[in-house]
């Protein structure tokens, strides 16, 4: 099927975009009409973003423990307690419901790709957003977790330098003597990171995953962002779990806005994140790349920079996967076959997957609550 979505501002100009099978076959002027044509209201068309760390199963927890640690296995111990709440409570919901919502509080914050550290379920393949094949360890001294989808072709994952302690500090040494490091690993965290652990990642061409929120509040820091990118590691942007403080991936953004470049930062949920993932089809809006897309009211934007990150989660109007609408909301409210609604911050929004089902049988268990900072609810 052929959908052309006309009437949309873009980085360098406006027109519209053709979708043909899951993927961008146009963009730039308007083409002759489609009979499936949808009229973008002048919002501006952006890519899907890319969250290259997150742990699905966990966004339903609130933060958890009594910072500053010294590295993430004191946190572990401090706040681990599945007997009491408010874990026991959550844990009423089983792996694939948590996951669900961690795929939703993604997507609600324009997310349509995600790096999912954590073993392996076949519903990852059934969520409203798209998780690529990994291979992930836990951090330097443990074995492989596991991995999703196919293992040979993917990158592995590991949590590293997450800390400030000398034990943090020894987890390039340790993966770097294990032959673990390489262009196909991609290192999380990296708090702890020397100068001489950023030389070796620099030859041995390893990326690097920052997530600012939660190191911040764990830790009271993050990665040296600035000796990362003037050394050229490969960066990407990710959220951790919103049990170490992260929000969603737009406030993400906000943490680093002003420390990088923007240039640099958008890179880090789009193109730059698509390729330490192993997806380089995704991350652009470029004729062949896969039609994972947003449509983000800012009529007061003045170019594609200021409206990617001056973007909230209510100004996003339309999340498209493969060219499929996700989300939908007014004024393309006629998009929503197949969809299903909630109120998300009061407001009437479209989602895909099972999302009414799964509101009904969390507020049975866990009663009223706030999901990752939003109100969602039944009409």
């Amino acid at each position: 099927m052929t959908l052309q979505i006309t009437n949309v501002r873009f980085g360098g100009g406006s027109g519209s975009v053709r979708i043909q099978s899951g993927r961008i076959t146009h963009l730039g002027d308007v083409p002759p009409a489609s009979r499936n044509e949808i009229d973008g209201e002048g919002c501006w068309l952006l890519p899907g973003l890319i969250n290259a760390h997150d742990h699905l199963a966990l966004n339903l927890l609130p933060l958890l423990g009594n910072p500053p640690y010294a590295n993430s296995a004191e946190w572990g111990r401090d706040v681990y307690r599945p007997d009491c709440l408010p874990m026991r409570e959550i844990w009423k919901l089983n792996r694939r419901e948590r996951l669900f919502w961690g795929a939703y509080r993604n997507l609600l914050s324009g997310v349509t790709t995600v790096q999912h550290h954590d073993r392996g379920h076949w519903q990852l393949s059934q969520l409203p957003v798209r998780v690529p094949a990994y291979r992930w360890r836990h951090c330097p001294g443990s074995p492989l977790g596991g991995w999703y989808g196919r293992p040979w072709s993917a990158p592995l994952f590991i949590h590293c330098a997450e800390g400030t302690d000398a034990a943090s500090q020894a987890g390039v040494g340790l993966l770097q003597a294990q032959g673990l490091l390489g262009p196909k690993t991609v290192l999380i965290h990296g708090i702890a990171l020397t100068p001489e652990d950023i030389r070796v990642l620099t030859a041995t061409g390893t990326g690097l995953v920052v997530c600012p929120a939660s190191n911040q509040f764990l830790f009271g820091r993050t990665a040296p962002v600035q000796a990362l990118l003037d050394a050229g590691v490969p960066l990407a942007l990710g959220t951790d779990s919103t049990a170490s403080g992260s929000t969603d991936l737009l406030a993400e953004l906000q943490q680093l806005r002003g420390r990088v470049p923007n240039a640099t930062l958008i890179d880090m949920v789009t193109t730059g994140a698509a390729r330490l993932l192993g997806v380089p089809n995704r991350g652009q809006l470029k004729v062949g790349f896969d039609a994972d897309l947003l449509l983000v009211h800012k009529p007061r934007a003045h170019n594609v920079t200021e409206a990617l990150l001056s973007t909230r989660g209510e100004d996003i109007r339309l999340v498209m996967l493969r060219g499929k609408p996700v989300l939908v909301r007014s004024p393309f409210t006629v998009h929503t076959t197949h969809l299903r609604a909630v109120r998300v911050d009061g407001e009437q929004t479209w989602l895909a997957g099972p999302i009414d089902t799964l509101l009904k049988r969390t507020q049975r268990l866990l009663k009223d609550r706030l999901f990752f900072g939003h109100h969602i609810e039944l009409n």
